[in-house]
Order: structure tokens, then sequence, then C-alpha cells
């Protein structure tokens, strides 16, 4: 998301990440990635990832990638839930979905 994360941003959206890693992980994921999004720390609570149905769909007790467009009156309009592990959602995807709302 980083990489078109001010097309993203041009298309009237905020991106928000979730995680249940601990604090370590957001420092890990800006040094890594130059992420300039906000980052979420649940603190290993799954609470968060529970409610939107993504968390351990493999056994793993891990939250699944996945990425929501949520409008302001609170609907999903469009997800994409991790399929494995390795599951990242392109973000020219994420930009047409946006487009398509």
């Amino acid at each position: 998301m980083q990489s078109r994360y001010d097309d993203i941003l041009a298309e009237g959206a905020t991106v928000v990440a979730v995680s249940t890693d601990d604090l370590s992980g957001a420092e890990n994921a800006v040094s890594r990635f130059g992420t300039e999004f906000p980052i979420l720390y649940t603190a290993g609570s799954p609470e968060v990832p529970e409610a939107y149905g993504v968390f351990n769909l493999f056994g793993d007790g891990l939250a699944s990638a996945s990425v929501f467009l949520i409008t302001e009156g609170n609907v999903i309009e469009w997800e994409s839930i991790g399929r494995n592990y390795q599951h990242q959602v392109n973000p020219d995807t994420l930009i047409t979905q946006l487009r398509n709302l």
C-alpha cells in the first residue's frame, strides 16, 4: 500500500493498518517499508480481527492479511480476505475498487 499511498489518498480514502503484533512490529514496518500510514497495534488481542472475521482462519492464531473498504456510514463496500499467509492486495486493485465506489 505504501507504494501507492498518495494515489489512494487522492481517491479520498484513508489507510489504517491493524496488527496483533507487539510494538516492535511497528518499528520493523516503518524501517523496512517507510510506512507513512498509521499502524494500530492491539497488543496481542484478537478482538479487532475477530470482529471482521479474519482471525485464525488457518489455525495459526494470526490475523489474515485483509483489506476492507468501509464507507463513512460504516458499510463494508469491498473486501479482500487473505487466502493464505502470503496474500497481499495489489494497490492497483485497491485503487480500481475505490474508483468503483
